[in-house]
C-alpha cells in the first residue's frame, strides 16, 4: 500500500485528544437478555433485539484507545485473521490476566518503558498498537488523538497523518501483515454544533450505519468525550452494546447519547484484509506464518 502523503486540508477539521480517565466511572446498566418474549393471547412470540458479535472484553491497558483497538484485533484474530494478536489466539478477556498476549498487542513492555511516565527516545522496535497510535507519545499518559471532518464526512486513512490514532491502526495492520479495506473516523450526525461554534453537520455515521457494520461482522470503535470504547452489538431503541475498558461487560448506551456522562460524538470504522502478497502465498499453499511488514516512525 502506498503510504499516505501530507495533503492540504481545505475543509475545517477538528482533532480530539482521547485522554485516560483514571477515576472509576459509574457503571451503565448491563444488557442482560438478548431476547424478549411477548405473550399475545395464547401465542408466545420471541423477538431478538438485535445483532451481537462474540468479541473480546479487555480491561484498560495503558490507554483506552489502543485497548479498544486491541479488542478489534482480538475479534478478528479469533475470526480467521491470524497473527493480528501475535503469539497465539487472542484471549476473549484479559481481566485478571496481566500476562495476556492481548496486552502485548495493546501496549508492549517496550512501549511502557519508553513512553509511560517518561519522555525517553524510542529504544525498542515499534511492536504494538499504542506505539503506532502515538498513545502517550508527546502527549499525556494514555492520550491518543483522532481527527474528524466537521462536515460529517469520513476522515479516511489516506487523509490521516503520522501521530494520529487512526493512522497508527493502519500502520499496525501493516506490521501484522494486513491492510485496511476500510479505515476512517466519522462524526455522528448533528454533533458538530455541540463541539463548538461550528455549522451543524447534517450527515454523519448514524445508527443504521452502525447496525449494518455489526450485521456484517465488523465491530466499531465508539468515541465519547475523552474516551474510546468497543461497540459489538445493538438492540431496540438505538441501544449500543459495548465494552468500556473499565469493568467487565456487557454495557449499553443510547446512540448519540452519553456514557458515564461522556458525550457520544463519533466512531472509528475498520475492515482489515490480507495484503496482496499474503493472499498470493496463500493461493500457492505456502506458509506466511511469521511474516511481518514493519514500519518504524
Amino acid at each position: 500500500m502506498i503510504r499516505r502523503k501530507v495533503i492540504l486540508k481545505s475543509i475545517v477539521m477538528i482533532a480530539i485528544a482521547v485522554v485516560l480517565l483514571s477515576a472509576a466511572p459509574v457503571k451503565a446498566d448491563p444488557f442482560e437478555d438478548a431476547t424478549i418474549t411477548v405473550i399475545q393471547g395464547d401465542t408466545a412470540i420471541t423477538i431478538t433485539q438485535g445483532g451481537s458479535l462474540t468479541a473480546p472484553d479487555y480491561n484498560w491497558w495503558y490507554g483506552c484507545s489502543p485497548t479498544s483497538a486491541g479488542m478489534m484485533m482480538g475479534y478478528y484474530d479469533n475470526n480467521g485473521y491470524d497473527n493480528l494478536v501475535p503469539g497465539g489466539t487472542a484471549e476473549l478477556s484479559n481481566y485478571g490476566n496481566p500476562s495476556a498476549i492481548a496486552n502485548d498487542t495493546i501496549a508492549s513492555a517496550g512501549h511502557i518503558a519508553d513512553f509511560w511516565g517518561a519522555d525517553d527516545p524510542v529504544s525498542h522496535d515499534l511492536d504494538c498498537l499504542a506505539d503506532y497510535m502515538y498513545t502517550s507519545r508527546a502527549k499525556a499518559d494514555g492520550a491518543t488523538s483522532f481527527t474528524f471532518w466537521l462536515s460529517g464526512n469520513p476522515y479516511t486513512e489516506a487523509q490521516s497523518l503520522l501521530g494520529e490514532g487512526m493512522y497508527g491502526v493502519g500502520q499496525y495492520l501493516e506490521y501484522a501483515g494486513y491492510d485496511a479495506a476500510t479505515l476512517y473516523n466519522q462524526l455522528i450526525p448533528y454533533i458538530a454544533d455541540d463541539l463548538g461554534p461550528y455549522p451543524t453537520n447534517t450527515i454523519g455515521f448514524d445508527f443504521d450505519d452502525y447496525m449494518a457494520e455489526i450485521d456484517a461482522g465488523r465491530p466499531v470503535m465508539i468515541q465519547v468525550s475523552g474516551h474510546s470504547m468497543f461497540g459489538y452489538g445493538y438492540g431496540e431503541n438505538s441501544t449500543v452494546y459495548l465494552y468500556d475498558t473499565w469493568t467487565p461487560g456487557p454495557h449499553t448506551m443510547t446512540w448519540g447519547g452519553s456514557y458515564s456522562g461522556l458525550m457520544h460524538y463519533g466512531v472509528m470504522v475498520l475492515t482489515p484484509v490480507p495484503v496482496p502478497a499474503a493472499v498470493l502465498l496463500g493461493i500457492l499453499g505456502l506458509s506466511v506464518v511469521g511474516i511481518k511488514l514493519r514500519k518504524f516512525a
